[in-house]
């Protein structure tokens, strides 16, 4: 696996726990402070994650996770 590869796959698994967090918070009513910090934290990691991807290899990756999460 190369360092893109492995870089993109902890993309994909940020951008999941992400998704999951955030469904979680929806199905709770956004009623627990905890999962929203949650969340945020989550968010924050994907964009690090992201923004070092852009600067090490010069382009923007859409995760896989978040077009399968769009389309269904």
């Amino acid at each position: 696996m190369t360092p893109q590869e492995m870089l993109e796959e902890m993309i994909d698994k940020a951008t999941l726990e992400f998704l999951e967090i955030s469904r979680d918070e929806e199905a709770d009513g956004y009623s627990d402070a905890m999962v929203s910090m949650d969340r945020t934290e989550a968010s924050g990691f994907v964009d690090g994650l992201s923004a070092a991807y852009m600067v090490i290899f010069d382009k923007q990756y859409i995760s896989s996770v978040e077009l399968e999460d769009d389309n269904g």
